[in-house]
């Protein structure tokens, strides 16, 4: 995990043998533990989807987060509003907690703030990609943003395998159902996309070209 990267392997050891793990089954209501005040949540497996109220109501998911991602209730941040997308795990850290390890290691105060810096800039990206006016282009830009993280290369594309329905992909990208649906259709029909079922599939030749190696998992 980024957040415990240069931590003497020793002392990691330590840490997970004492951090407190909460499970969550995917769907299941938010344990308690999870929305406690004044924590950092640590996800250790399964993905957690986060969400923002607009001003007319609508919950548009902002992030998936997945394992080595955190959520935070530190300072005066309001509960937040989060959903499992899969069968979860999640350590809550204290905000005292977190000062004492920060104090005994200096390196994870930086690792945090990379970590959070990080959310912050897929943030950005993220209000820049849903204010297209047209719901392809919106959805076009966030399967491209999400395989970037989660996609997994195969012959002949780029695989999604997030299993998320079409509300929660209208949710995504702050459409309703019923235009996220006509949306995939365009984009099926334009070649962009292929679907079995949940699973997405972007062919090699509509991934954009990149100046860096992209960062997909090998299948």
């Amino acid at each position: 995990m980024d957040l415990f990267a240069g931590l003497p392997a020793a002392d990691l050891t330590m840490l997970e043998n004492r951090l407190p793990v909460v499970r969550w089954p995917r769907g299941g209501e938010i344990p308690e533990p999870l929305l406690r005040p004044d924590h950092l949540f640590v996800v250790r497996g399964g993905r957690i989807a986060i969400f923002e109220s607009t001003a007319a109501g609508h919950e548009v998911m902002t992030a998936i987060l997945d394992e080595g991602n955190v959520y935070s209730t530190l300072g005066s941040v309001t509960e937040p509003m989060i959903a499992a997308l899969e069968d979860s795990a999640v350590s809550p850290l204290s905000g005292q907690s977190l000062e004492a390890l920060m104090s005994r290691y200096p390196r994870l105060g930086r690792n945090l703030a990379e970590v959070l810096s990080d959310r912050t800039s897929t943030l950005s990206e993220t209000v820049a990609l849903i204010s297209e006016m047209r719901v392809e282009d919106r959805l076009r830009a966030r399967l491209h943003q999400l395989a970037d993280r989660f996609g997994v290369a195969a012959p002949e594309g780029i695989q999604l395998r997030l299993d998320l329905t079409h509300a929660q992909w209208a949710s995504l990208v702050g459409a309703s159902r019923e235009a996220v649906t006509t949306g995939f259709s365009k984009l099926r029909t334009a070649g962009q996309i292929t679907m079995d079922g949940r699973a997405i599939t972007i062919p090699w030749h509509a991934v954009p070209p990149v100046t860096e190696t992209p960062v997909v998992k090998a299948a």
